[in-house]
């Protein structure tokens, strides 16, 4: 929605220049005056190309955005970066040759890039203007005083810039005849007199204040004020996006009221007492919009219908519980209609909507309701846009969708659906664009959606059972997800998607077969591209490699093989990466760290890499996950590793979800944003485990099941916020560095299966939060450090070091400084040692005896 105004803000008069200005030459001095004003741009889209001195331009009433209306003088200028459908947009700076144009009524400047730049003062000196428009331009700053000199102002709009103000908003008050003003995402903390002045405007028609940090008790602390008298021409009201905390009962007293937008505020309490305040007086009879979406509010829905002349109710995004008033009907002249997103349930029948014949749009995803519609109902509205995700719809395809010719919107998504998709569905209007069934269990076929469904601009048909062959799609598909069901086949049909429009591809786990086709070249837009969990194979075509805003690349679980392509260097965008489970071979690349500096996930997990770790990865400053595991890599771990910052630096929860975000055009006035939440597999604890919107919590390295050698490199205790190390299965030597408990957030730390020797530190005592350790199988020795966390461990953690003594281990340490093995064997050798001695004592005694004897015996004497 924000888009949405952006647009019309940018867009708001299209007309420019004058049908028979051939017959009107401007004059000179203004045409001189416009040639300088034109010196303090660059103009790289050519706007401001018929802006000229030759003979044939010399006329300035003919250029582009400039309009005499059957004068010689310059009346207005019509430069908005956004006009016929085109975004032209000139940098640079105002220059005080404007002043020249003293008949100047109208000045729209919109979505231009003056870099922050203040707004000039001298626009004060234009004092005919009675239009200004300077929104989405990229000022910043104070917004000047000298604006209280345009005292024929009726139109002013500062939206979307970087404004504040000095101290208060005094100087809006000699603008007397002003009707449309906008100050939208304009810092007015300070501002405690805004309500005050803004009341004083007997003209004002549409006050528009989004996003202003308005202060939460503004509304109510204020005096008093007789808004029947003060707002006689008020009509449209937009406040959201502060941190409003209720509606003045006053409010409820403004006769001309028709909008009232408190939308993103802190609205809190029962949904009761927020609509008698505006039900108690005149505005009843005149509201029509009337938006507290995004609030805190709670309580049960209220009768809405005393608001005869309603047209929009948006109350979605609260907490409001309980079910629909059938009295929801009697709002006759109902378009809009939102309750998306809070805990209502219920049963929702063709009572709720028999007399709601103007209704367009329908809003009431995640909640709790049961549809129980006949099967052969036809509602007496058209809709525009339906959504009813979460909402119990089947188990049957809702056949009353048919009947609704001008749908453009449709999600049906999580709606138990058990069916398969209708014959009639591929018939809907020609006006779908957006289509959503996601996560029901919709089975069957999936139909040619390419001729009838020309304008559909995404599809996300996700987590059901649809099967067969990928069918013909519409060719300016923007996004598409067939992700978790049962295709099969090759995938080349999508390369008749060649509008160049796709930013989003997700075919992951289904059961596509064949090598991947070299049509990427069509998508130059994509963002989003996840192919895991499917059987391609062969080598990742090198087309790939155009793909230049992509950030999400996902081929897991393939049999991919092959070098990974050059190419992809050039997808410098990428922030997250899953090769798990192919059989790439070759180094690993070193561009992966010379050309992806936005890298966050590096999956390259059970392949056939070898080769030592290149240094160039150490650039990978935003790194959160690096897993290089059940590989053949061989060498040392880089002491650069320290450089992995993000794995140092503690995060914040506006960067703990991976997504890669993203917009698209759907219909001709509206830009929708999407996020992509990215998911892996990961390692970790000792097992594997799906994590998507906790992924960025995780930082992880795991370099397990290769042939590393060397130390383990002190640097990595540099890497504060670790929460994982795993490097089992390799030929490391050493100690464990000593102060190995700075890592206080590791959560599991694997060791085992290497040739790590001597003590185990006792700083490891101070890991306080790991709960999955392995030393396992390595040649340490000596007494197990004491802590709760380490003992509380089993045995097996510690198995297969011989010189390891103490619990959790059944070997007890001595008291001396041996350790029980060594004192087992000084037990074992002394034992060994008295069987020895008295065994050759007797030997030689008796070896003796038979001596003397014999000696004896051979004496003739004897």
């Amino acid at each position: 929605m924000f888009l949405v105004h952006l647009r019309s803000a940018l867009g708001f008069i299209s007309g420019v220049g004058v049908g028979d200005a051939n017959d009107i030459i401007c004059l000179e001095g203004e045409r001189q005056a416009l040639l300088e004003f034109k010196k303090g741009f660059i103009d790289d889209n050519g706007m401001l190309s018929s802006w000229g001195s030759e003979d044939e331009n010399k006329n300035c009433c003919n250029w582009k955005g400039v309009n005499c209306r059957q004068t010689s003088h310059v009346l207005e200028l019509h430069l908005g970066a956004y006009q016929n459908n085109r975004v032209q947009r000139l940098q640079g700076m105002i220059t005080p040759s404007l002043l020249a144009l003293t008949h100047l009524t109208l000045l729209d400047l919109s979505g231009n890039n003056f870099n922050q730049s203040h707004i000039p003062e001298f626009i004060g000196s234009l004092i005919n203007l009675k239009y200004l428009d300077l929104s989405y331009a990229d000022f910043g700053g104070p917004i000047p005083l000298q604006l209280g000199n345009l005292l024929h102002l009726q139109n002013l709009n500062l939206e979307g810039n970087n404004l504040t103000i000095i101290e208060n908003l005094k100087w809006l008050s000699r603008l007397s005849l002003i009707k449309d003003l906008d100050l939208s995402f304009t810092n007015l903390s300070v501002a405690n007199d805004w309500l005050e002045v803004v009341s004083g405007l007997p003209h004002l028609t549409t006050l528009t204040l989004w996003y202003c940090n308005l202060p939460p008790m503004s509304l109510s602390s204020l005096p008093p004020f007789n808004y029947s008298k003060s707002f006689t021409s008020l009509e449209s009201l937009y406040l959201g996006g502060n941190q409003f905390d209720t509606i003045p009962k006053s409010f409820g007293n403004i006769c001309t009221f028709r909008e009232l937008d408190l939308s993103s505020n802190n609205l809190n309490g029962q949904l009761f007492e927020l609509i008698n305040n505006l039900s108690a007086g005149c505005a009843r009879d005149s509201l029509e919009v009337l938006d507290l979406s995004w609030n805190q509010i709670t309580g049960s829905l209220h009768n809405l219908a005393i608001f005869p002349s309603l047209k929009e109710i948006n109350l979605h995004h609260n907490n409001i519980n309980g079910t629909v008033p059938k009295t929801i009907r009697n709002l006759f002249n109902l378009e809009v209609l939102s309750f998306s997103s809070n805990f209502l349930h219920g049963v929702i029948s063709e009572v709720h909507f028999s007399n709601l014949s103007k209704l367009r749009y329908l809003h009431l995803s995640n909640n709790s309701f049961t549809f129980e519609f006949s099967f052969n109902w036809v509602p007496p509205f058209q809709l525009e846009a339906i959504f009813l995700g979460s909402c119990m719809l089947g188990p049957r395809f809702p056949n009353w969708i048919q009947t609704q010719r001008n749908i453009s919107n449709l999600d049906i998504s999580y709606a138990k659906i058990s069916d398969t998709i209708p014959m009639w569905f591929v018939d809907l209007a020609p006006t779908l664009r957006v289509i959503d069934f996601c996560s029901n269990h919709i089975d069957g076929w999936l139909p040619d959606l390419s001729t009838k469904c020309l304008y559909l601009e995404k599809i996300n048909l996700s987590a059901n059972l649809l099967e067969g062959p990928l069918p013909l799609l519409p060719t300016n598909l923007s996004i598409l997800n067939l992700s978790e069901n049962r295709f099969s086949g090759s995938i080349s049909s999508i390369c008749k998607i060649n509008g160049g429009l796709l930013k989003h591809l997700d075919l992951s786990n289904n059961l596509l077969s064949g090598q991947l086709p070299n049509c990427f070249m069509h998508w130059p837009s994509l963002v989003i591209l996840n192919l895991a969990g499917n059987n391609f194979y062969g080598e990742v075509p090198s087309s790939l490699g155009l793909l230049s805003q992509l950030k999400t690349l996902s081929l897991s679980n393939n049999s991919f093989s092959g070098n990974l392509p050059l190419s992809l260097k050039n997808c410098s965008l990428l922030t997250f990466i899953n090769f798990e489970n192919n059989r790439f071979f070759g180094k690993v690349p070193t561009w992966i760290g010379e050309d992806l500096p936005q890298l966050i996930i590096l999956i390259l997990r059970s392949n056939k890499f070898y080769g030592s770790i290149p240094l160039n990865l150490c650039w990978l400053k935003y790194l959160r996950i690096l897993d290089l595991s059940i590989n053949d890599i061989s060498g040392s771990i880089p002491q650069c590793i320290d450089n992995f910052t993000a794995m140092a630096q503690k995060g914040n929860s506006s960067t703990d979800i991976i997504s890669s975000d993203y917009s698209y055009s759907s219909g001709e006035n509206f830009i929708i944003g999407e996020a992509y939440v990215d998911s892996a597999r990961i390692v970790w604890k000792g097992r594997e485990d799906m994590y998507s919107k906790s992924l960025g919590l995780v930082k992880i390295i795991n370099l397990s099941s290769n042939k590393l050698t060397g130390k383990l490199p002190s640097q990595i205790l540099s890497l504060l916020q670790l929460v994982g190390l795993d490097v089992s299965k390799n030929n490391l030597i050493g100690e464990i560095p000593q102060m190995i408990g700075r890592l206080k957030n590791l959560e599991t730390l694997n060791l085992s299966s290497n040739q790590f020797s001597g003590e185990i530190p006792s700083s490891m005592s101070e890991l306080t939060f790991l709960n999955h350790l392995d030393l396992s199988d390595n040649h340490l020795s000596g007494k197990i450090p004491s802590s709760t966390q380490l003992q509380s461990l089993d045995a097996s953690c510690f198995a297969g070091n011989p010189g390891l003594c103490g619990p959790p281990l059944s070997q007890k340490c001595w008291s001396g400084e041996q350790t029980p093995n060594q004192s087992e064997a000084s037990e074992e050798y002394g034992d060994e040692f008295w069987k020895w001695f008295y065994a050759t004592t007797g030997f030689g005694f008796v070896v003796g005896f038979l001596g003397v004897c014999g000696s004896l015996l051979l004496k003739d004497s004897w």
